[in-house]
């Protein structure tokens, strides 16, 4: 059988009562939040030096050549007035270069698919790549994704 547990009932205890010993009236408390905002301030200023210290020019972003038949080798002038661009900004190398995504299920359709490999050749193109060195890898997960490689492989024959 089941056992009566007696309910335990509250007293009320009187507390006494703790005088106000804090020094914060309205003048320590507005000293306090103005602090507060000038230090905020000060982040803010420190972190726009940190994005571009004073003396030095932002920098310039390199524009992409124009696909309308303009050959990678064609030097491009920067829109920020500077001097044109080098033919070749990187020492030449064998190392591959690749460009890969991975794409959820859902964000992606047949014809995207194909729209984005095509844009990602298209990219490696505008590196120098010759056409008979770009490889192209696509795989179509289990869960409907799909994972997208374009390399160039610089060790395979023109």
């Amino acid at each position: 059988m089941a056992q009566r547990i007696p309910l335990i009932t509250a007293t009320a205890v009187a507390v006494p009562e703790v005088p106000n010993t804090s020094k914060r009236g309205p003048v320590r408390t507005a000293l306090l939040v103005a602090v507060g905002l000038l230090s905020g301030a000060a982040c803010v200023m420190f972190a726009m030096r940190m994005m571009v210290p004073p003396g030095e020019p932002r920098p310039a972003v390199r524009p992409r050549l124009e696909r309308d038949g303009a050959s990678p080798a064609t030097p491009v002038a920067s829109t920020t007035g500077d001097a044109a661009q080098p033919e070749e900004l990187l020492v030449p190398s064998t190392e591959p270069v690749e460009i890969s995504i991975r794409m959820r299920p859902g964000e992606w359709t047949d014809e995207s698919l194909v729209t984005s490999v095509e844009d990602y050749r298209q990219q490696v193109r505008d590196m120098g790549a010759p056409e008979s060195q770009i490889l192209t890898k696509v795989d179509r997960t289990e869960g409907g994704g799909a994972v997208v490689v374009v390399r160039w492989d610089r060790t395979l024959p023109l």
